[in-house]
């Protein structure tokens, strides 16, 4: 795996999976007959053992962490706006992480709405920020589409979405007689882009034309090695943006190994690919042929490996 996607993965993946909730906390506050009060932004970590593996959601953020936040007035004429404010993960408290800012949210009377995304950027648009899933980044975003925020309801609990899919091939051996160094994948799809611009207010996105393909070129001394033993795989993965499509459609895998090159071309239904969903593909390399086995569609937080991502959407 070339080292600058190597690092940005363990860069934002040191963390653990967790549930969150999004949605106001109903119960009395302290600034229940305030006029103004600061926005108060709290994540909550629960045990793996107490989620569903199929819906599951959220994210456990490590301390100095940065999320950025937008808030807007709610009711109409709209008074007020937030966009973009840094908070970042300053404690942990049990099950609660409290988040802080140097220039606070200030929420009024009237209702508001919030959105959040990761990783956070002084210059970027939280509407559209540029994207290009070669690059290792998992953007999440919170929706804020319910409950009560306001002067009078100013504590809430984040849920933490995931803006991308992710595509992961396992290689195995059957039969191959070489030495088993992996120089390249080529992955091929109308189902897929690479590129796009993500809204993550809401996890909407465009796609780039012509990106549909993942090129990962693997720099001498840093191939992936084909194990001996047929029943142990070496593994890579990548983000992406599923594209729209009305019937199935056909996705190309191309490797090479020491010095041959092998292809090989399955089929997928139209709705596959899903964002916040690991897209797992099985691949046997023998010495003239490449085989695909299905797709399978599996949460990220059950798949343990080597590698230190564990997105929970």
């Amino acid at each position: 795996m070339i080292s600058m996607r190597k690092s940005h993965f363990k860069l934002l993946w040191l963390c653990v999976a967790m549930f969150v909730a999004c949605a106001a906390h109903e119960t009395a506050s302290e600034y229940e007959n305030s006029e103004e009060a600061p926005l108060i932004v709290r994540t909550e970590i629960n045990g793996q053992s107490g989620r569903s593996l199929t819906a599951v959601s959220g994210q456990y953020l490590a301390v100095d962490d940065t999320i950025g936040i937008s808030a807007i007035g709610a009711d109409v004429p709209t008074d007020y706006a937030y966009n973009n404010v840094p908070y970042s993960l300053d404690s942990v408290n049990g099950t609660d992480q409290y988040w802080n800012t140097k220039n606070d949210i200030i929420l009024r009377r009237p209702k508001a709405t919030l959105t959040a995304y990761y990783p956070y950027g002084s210059l970027l648009n939280p509407a559209a920020i540029s994207i290009d899933g070669m690059e290792g980044i998992d953007w999440l975003y919170c929706p804020w589409t319910d409950g009560v925020i306001s002067a009078r309801w100013p504590d809430v609990t984040l849920t933490m979405k995931h803006a991308q899919a992710m595509l992961r091939v396992e290689l195995r051996r059957q039969g191959y007689a070489g030495e088993g160094k992996l120089k390249f994948i080529k992955i091929e799809s109308n189902a897929l882009a690479m590129k796009g611009v993500i809204n993550t207010s809401d996890g909407s996105y465009s796609v780039t034309p012509a990106t549909n393909i993942i090129d990962q070129q693997y720099a001498e001394g840093e191939e992936l090695q084909l194990p001996a033993d047929p029943t142990v795989v070496c593994s890579d993965e990548w983000f992406f943006l599923p594209t729209t499509q009305t019937t199935d459609v056909d996705i190309t895998f191309t490797v090479k190994v020491d010095k041959r090159t092998l292809s090989t071309t399955t089929t997928i239904s139209a709705d596959a690919f899903q964002c916040g969903r690991i897209h797992l593909f099985p691949l046997k390399v023998m010495n003239s042929e490449l085989e695909v086995s299905p797709v399978t569609i599996i949460p990220w937080e059950t798949l343990t490996d080597s590698h230190p991502m564990r997105p929970t959407n």
